[in-house]
């Protein structure tokens, strides 16, 4: 019997909890400029305050305040510039002395910090905008101007500190790096993150139907090709994890086994998702490939359309007693040692997977492998790396009324026709959309053609509808779940 959909998740959330935590222990620290969509290992908090100085937020010219508190359109000020300063320099040390009836300025860009004055110490506290400064006198003198109005005291600057205080918390453990969040990270002087590592997923085609590569157009006339092993490697590589795509593999559980014995071997992978090679009549290749690498079968059919068919299973470390009792070679035959007492040498050291491999294994056609992935494996690959579950997005249903619309057996609709999808009381069903950006919210097309062997209009679509198990239908103006093609990080 099925496990129903809400389970299936459960029992695969488990799965994934229970590694999380050692997953976690894997360090890996990176520069800033290539941590986007990498998972934060620890709180990063700010270690100093910013800005560190207070620096000119307006472009003009630094005074002292008292110096220009009179200064009117009747009584003009008049300054003599002492100097420049831009962003970066050190700040000048400048002769404050009123000199001629003269007062000392600074000219100023914004992100400078404050020259200071000699007779105090003190920086210069205020900035006279460019744009209210006349320019009276030029040259071997240098520059006189005149203002007519009192300068800026107030948001002329940005005052240390303002920004970020040390302490605050940039970004919680286990959240993804945004972009956003590199700018707050660099703007407080970190260059180097400390992130968990990626999530390694080899993905491999089963069935001797698929063609991989048309070197033999002629040959391969009858061959259909892949198009899940690129899809899913794609996806995996899309939310940030790094996947291999292990290429088509015939419809043999020997030919299975072996090979994925040798990745085990190897220690390359954390997730192993198959595509192909699932039959509900007879114990398929790849559920007898499980048991013939000693993996523990936990679900081996999802009360979900499209995709039920799919297997999860865990798979033993390459270092268990249990994985060491069922050696076998390329075709299932013992391995025979001529030597079994004589020393071997080590085998080459692990690379870092430190977590127990599992095993899905997804239906075949397109979409179905696809509506698998999105909900049974990338749930797997989010909790993994200690994401929170994620949570659907609400959209209003929005009937396209020049396209006919009918249910999936063709019979009358109860809604009128209105009816866009149907629902189950067994199953949970989940339809590729459109998401469209309205004047009022968000709306969601059903794409035209549900047929879930072609590829054509889910290449149209950019999302996924989900209709729970016992609603009977969705239909115009009804309000959906909706969850994007790609998993969101940020």
């Amino acid at each position: 019997m099925a496990t129903n959909f809400d389970d299936a998740r459960d029992i695969i959330g488990r799965a994934a909890s229970e590694r999380a935590e050692r997953f976690a222990q894997d360090e890996d620290v990176r520069a800033l400029d290539s941590v986007v969509g990498r998972i934060v290992k620890e709180d990063i908090d700010r270690p100093i305050s910013t800005p560190t100085f207070d620096a000119v937020a307006i472009s003009g010219y630094a005074v002292i305040a008292t110096q220009v508190s009179r200064a009117t359109p009747e009584r003009p000020t008049r300054m003599r510039c002492m100097g420049a300063m831009k962003a970066g320099d050190h700040p000048l040390e400048v002769d404050d002395r009123i000199v001629n009836g003269m007062v000392c300025c600074v000219e100023i860009t914004v992100g400078a910090a404050f020259p200071t004055a000699k007779s105090t110490g003190r920086p210069f506290d205020s900035i006279v905008p460019r744009e209210h400064a006349e320019v009276i006198q030029e040259g071997g003198s240098g520059k006189i101007l005149q203002i007519t109005r009192l300068p800026l005291t107030s948001w002329h600057k940005r005052i240390t500190g303002s920004d970020f205080r040390k302490g605050d918390r940039i970004i919680d453990r286990g959240m993804s790096i945004a972009p956003k969040y590199v700018m707050a990270l660099a703007s407080v002087g970190i260059r180097q993150v400390s992130v968990t590592r990626q999530v390694r997923v080899g993905i491999i085609s089963i069935g001797s139907e698929l063609q991989s590569t048309p070197i033999n157009p002629q040959a391969l006339r009858y061959k259909i090709p892949d198009a899940n092993g690129p899809f899913l490697t794609a996806a995996v590589r899309e939310m940030g994890e790094d996947a291999e795509y292990l290429g088509v593999l015939p419809d043999d559980s020997n030919v299975l086994t072996a090979f994925i014995r040798g990745k085990l071997d190897d220690n390359q992978f954390d997730v192993f998702v198959t595509t192909g090679g699932i039959n509900k009549s007879t114990p398929c290749s790849v559920q007898t490939t499980i048991y013939n690498l000693g993996g523990n079968l936990h679900l081996q059919s999802v009360a979900m359309q499209p995709g039920g068919s799919t297997l999860f299973a865990t798979l033993p470390e390459p270092d268990s007693a249990q994985y060491k009792q069922s050696p076998s070679s390329f075709y299932g035959s013992p391995i025979y040692n001529p030597n079994p007492n004589l020393w071997s040498p080590p085998k080459t050291p692990a690379k870092d997977i430190s977590v127990q491999p599992v095993i899905f294994a997804l239906p075949g056609g397109p979409i179905a492998s696809a509506c698998c992935f999105r909900f049974l494996v990338t749930p797997y690959i989010r909790a993994l790396i200690g994401m929170q579950t994620e949570c659907a997005i609400s959209a209003r249903v929005a009937f396209a009324q020049s396209t006919p619309v009918f249910s999936r057996h063709d019979r009358p609709s109860p809604k009128n026709n209105e009816m866009v999808v149907d629902g189950s009381m067994d199953y949970d069903t989940f339809r590729h959309a459109i998401l469209r950006s309205q004047v009022d919210g968000v709306s969601v097309e059903i794409a035209k053609e549900r047929s879930p062997a072609k590829a054509s209009p889910f290449a149209s679509s950019n999302c996924w509808m989900h209709v729970p198990r016992g609603h009977m239908s969705v239909g115009d103006g009804d309000l959906a779940n909706i969850y994007p093609f790609c998993s969101p990080k940020s």
